[in-house]
């Protein structure tokens, strides 16, 4: 799997948007999407396709200096999953 992750301050939150292209056999069946310990997005993808894509605008809180943790989690069809991890922190 293949993940982009991009994230820009709003004037509430954050804009997030997140990518995933599966390699060769793989399919993506399950999405989840967690910001700073709290579930921002589950997709159930149906049927399982090889490319996903979400927006998620004005997620979480921000503020100068403040710390963020992104966990990306994929399922395929068996179960197995694979994780991609985003963290940064606010300007001032």
């Amino acid at each position: 799997m293949r993940f982009s992750i991009q994230h820009s301050r709003a004037v509430a939150g954050n804009d997030i948007t997140v990518g995933v292209e599966a390699d060769g056999p793989e399919v993506i069946a399950r999405v989840t999407t967690n910001l700073d310990g709290f579930e921002i997005g589950d997709d159930e993808v149906g049927p399982p396709c090889v490319s996903y894509e979400r927006q998620f605008l004005h997620a979480g809180e921000a503020s100068p200096l403040m710390e963020h943790e992104l966990v990306v989690t994929v399922a395929d069809t068996q179960g197995n999953t694979k994780s991609a991890d985003r963290r940064w922190q606010d300007a001032t």
